[in-house]
Formats: structure tokens, C-alpha cells, sequence
């Protein structure tokens, strides 16, 4: 395992107390003591309980038989929320050391009518059920939308499934660039969210009075936000599309947004696709939407 995911992982010490716990002359590591050294940056209650269910099912190891540690570290590993298990070293005569890679969670996905579970960038759904999306990292975990989508698409789902939706996929990705730039002010100021891929393109607004030519552009990414606001994100950061401005522009864009909107600008619609975000009211919306279909356009905002 290379140095970086040793220093990185969660290592789950098990060290007996009983020096002479030795059985036919084996020595044996009693799994139910044991010690979680975590460096994580999220860490789910519900997983160190999975964690412990499996620890108190084991209850103790030979020392010296490598297959059945071996088979205690893949049951480690086939919890969802373990990316990656390292070598196990049995510390002699009775202590075990396993590091272990968690995934972080990026975003979350809304369950049924009201549960929340967390998602990895890989699209892993993670254990830990909520009945509200998560916070995580000062701010909470995006939901990936439109609510319904992911089990109208692949049926009942749960953690260990993953996420294939493409539409879903790409949502994703925008809400892991959240994370590397906004900062925990703007976590704050943006709340509870919903990102939703599934638009091809999105209308572009224009303040001019004659300008009803319906007119739209690639990349439909919307942000739902509350009360009623939306961010229009473009296309996804993953893949690179040309001529696409860099998501940690459009971040700036909704953080100057959320600023504003905490200094008493209210504003419904951002638009943050140009080099100079737009901002309109909610009167300013629903003139844009009379225009376009003034000109015979079907509005979709």
C-alpha cells in the first residue's frame, strides 16, 4: 500500500489485554477490544456501529493463520463505505493493526419519500441514513436530482449500489467542485441544495426588451436552491468541454451571489455560465418568460 494511504486511513487497532490468552498454543487477538485511529474527514456514526457488528461477530483471530485474517480483512472491506483495505500486520502475539481508505462523501441522494443517503465520487452509495441531507465539511451534502430518478432508472438501491444515471453522474461531479471552492461562509450562505443534470441546454437570458429570439445554449446543469432561487451551472466540469468557463469561475459567480443575497439583494435566477454572472429578480424572470413565448418558445426555466 503506497505511504500516503497508510497515513491518510482509518487504522483499526486490536490489541487484547490478556498477555497469556493462548489457545492449544496459538495466540489469539480478541476483536472485541479494540481502537479506531481515524483521520477522516467525515465519519457516519451508522459506520463505526457496521463496523462493530462485524468486530463482536469475529470475536477473536488465531494470530498465526493468515488466511483467516485475510478473510476478516475482505469482510472489512465489503462494507460500502471502505474504499480500500491494506495489508493486515499482527502485531505479536495478539494484536492486529488494518489500515483501512474510507470514501468521502461528496453529495447524497434522496431514498424513497424521505430517507438520504451519502455518495462517493465514484458513485458509490455510502451507509447512513438520514432523514434529511447531510452535513459535511461545514455546509451539507448537495442532493443529486431530480428526486425520483435514480430508482425510476435502477430500481430499489441501497448502500454498496452504485450510481449510473448519467444525468446523476454528472451532477456529481459539479457538487465534488463545490467542495474545492466554496469556502465554509459560502457553505453557510448556499444551504441545503439540489443539483440537477438532466437538461440539455438552458435559456439564455438577456435584459434587452427586444430581445424575444428564443435562444438557448449547451449545458441545462441547474442549482436548485430555497426559496424558490436558481443558479444556472452550465455543463459539467467532467469531461472538459471547450469554450466552457472553469467551474471555480462559476463558483465565484454563486459565491458573489450568496453575498449578495446575505446584504438584502434578493435576486431569483443566477446565471453563471458567462464571465460576468447575471442576476434578475423574480419580476425579471417572469418578463423574460413572457417574451419567449411571446415568441412562440416553450419555456422550461
Amino acid at each position: 500500500m503506497p505511504l500516503g494511504l497508510l497515513v491518510a486511513g482509518l487504522f483499526v487497532g486490536l490489541q487484547a489485554l490478556e498477555k497469556d490468552a493462548r489457545s492449544r498454543g496459538l495466540a489469539r487477538i480478541d476483536a472485541t477490544r479494540y481502537r479506531l485511529h481515524s483521520g477522516s474527514k467525515w465519519l457516519s456514526h451508522a459506520w463505526t456501529e457496521q463496523l462493530e457488528r462485524i468486530l463482536v461477530e469475529t470475536r477473536d483471530l488465531p494470530a498465526d493463520d493468515p488466511g483467516v485474517i485475510a478473510d476478516f480483512a475482505e469482510r472489512v472491506e465489503a462494507l460500502p463505505f471502505v474504499a480500500e483495505v491494506g495489508e493486515p500486520e499482527v502485531q505479536w502475539p495478539d494484536g492486529l493493526t488494518l489500515p483501512i481508505r474510507l470514501h468521502e462523501p461528496v453529495a447524497c441522494v434522496r431514498i424513497g419519500a424521505r430517507d438520504f443517503l451519502p455518495v462517493a465520487i465514484d458513485g458509490t452509495i455510502l451507509g447512513g441514513y438520514a432523514f434529511s441531507p447531510h452535513e459535511a465539511y461545514g455546509g451539507w451534502l448537495p442532493t443529486l436530482g431530480p428526486h425520483g430518478l435514480l430508482e425510476s432508472e435502477q430500481g430499489n438501491v441501497g448502500p454498496g449500489d452504485r450510481v449510473e444515471v448519467p444525468a446523476l453522474r454528472a451532477a456529481l461531479q459539479v457538487a465534488d467542485s463545490m467542495w474545492r471552492h466554496l469556502d465554509v461562509e459560502d457553505l453557510r450562505l448556499l444551504g441545503r441544495i439540489v443539483i440537477d443534470a438532466t437538461r440539455p441546454d438552458a435559456p439564455v437570458f438577456d435584459r434587452e426588451a427586444g430581445a424575444v429570439t428564443p435562444k438557448t445554449l449547451p449545458g441545462g446543469v441547474v442549482l436548485e436552491l430555497d426559496q424558490g432561487r436558481r443558479g444556472v451551472f452550465g455543463r459539467s466540469p467532467v469531461p472538459v468541454q471547450e469554450g466552457e468557463l472553469p467551474a471555480g469561475l462559476k463558483w465565484d459567480h454563486v459565491g458573489s451571489a450568496l453575498t449578495a443575497w446575505g446584504e438584502g439583494e434578493e435576486w431569483a435566477l443566477l446565471d453563471a455560465r458567462f464571465d460576468v454572472g447575471v442576476l434578475l429578480t423574480r419580476d425579471e424572470v417572469l418578463d423574460f418568460e413572457r417574451r419567449w413565448k411571446g415568441a412562440g418558445a416553450d419555456v422550461d426555466r
